[in-house]
């Protein structure tokens, strides 16, 4: 059988460990660009929904967001400071949700497993002593899983996340990592050790989500935006980090509707 050499290089790589990879230093002038494009991306987005309950689907078209699909946008996929960046924005229509459902899935992290299968392992979170009825407080851990390319990833991860309450119709969270740190053995994540924070693989050095979502004629509007920190993209495989976290909005909006729904 013939093989085309795209297949034919794929073909022999799914055969590799991460271990051919080459390790990467995290240096501080690709965690300040993140950072600044964070910075500019909470100005734009999270502000205007504070104040007046905006949404990048307003400036879109609705019909297959009003007809229960997701709708996705790539916002930045390239290269920038000896880094990576990739931020897809999502949308998606919950008929009969609730605030009150969404907070309950968002919360309820020892059943992430269950909610985001397979790319959660395990979960677990603790409600802070700062915490108020607008503005509740975790620190959250997510032990994660995911193929990149042909392997095998884990990451062992911790956030600060706050889930906002502006009034009865409006609600966002933010979820910004404070600590990722790459598995040495992804095939046993219980036993396995981790490799110095900034001194790895590079496939995940940051990332941060946030989740808006607002009442809307008998149900909720709900957006998702992931946006990652990684490597530099080997020539010819940008598509594939660009193509990860399309994939990985696309999944947890589906993944929280659906939970959502459960907890009416």
């Amino acid at each position: 059988m013939r093989l085309f050499p795209a297949a034919a290089i794929l073909l022999t790589a799914s055969a590799l460990h991460a271990s051919i990879i080459p390790l990467l230093h995290l240096d501080g002038a690709t965690v300040k660009a993140f950072e600044d494009y964070i910075a500019a991306f909470e100005k734009s987005d999270f502000a205007p929904f504070a104040s007046a309950g905006k949404l990048w689907i307003d400036s879109q078209s609705k019909a297959a967001f009003d007809s229960g699909r997701t709708v996705l946008e790539p916002r930045r996929n390239d290269d920038l400071a000896n880094g990576s960046i990739h931020h897809f924005t999502g949308s998606i229509r919950v008929p009969g949700g609730t605030l009150e459902a969404l907070q309950r899935v968002m919360q309820d992290y020892p059943n992430y497993p269950r909610y985001f299968p397979p790319d959660v392992v395990t979960g677990s979170g603790q409600h802070m002593p700062d915490s108020t009825p607008a503005d509740e407080h975790y620190h959250t851990s997510l032990l994660l899983a995911e193929q990149t390319l042909w392997i095998k990833v884990g990451f062992r991860t911790r956030y600060d996340t706050h889930y906002f309450r502006y009034d009865a119709n409006r609600w966002a969270s933010r979820s910004a990592s404070t600590s990722v740190q790459e598995l040495t053995d992804p095939a046993n994540p219980d036993a396995s050790g981790t490799y110095p924070e900034g001194e790895d693989h590079g496939f995940l050095w940051r990332t941060n989500t946030y989740w808006f979502a607002r009442v809307r004629g008998g149900g909720v509007d709900l957006e998702a935006n992931s946006i990652t920190l990684s490597r530099p993209s080997p020539v010819g495989t940008g598509w594939w980090g660009t193509k990860r976290t399309k994939d990985a909005v696309d999944k947890m909006l589906r993944d929280v509707k659906t939970a959502m729904l459960q907890k009416r």
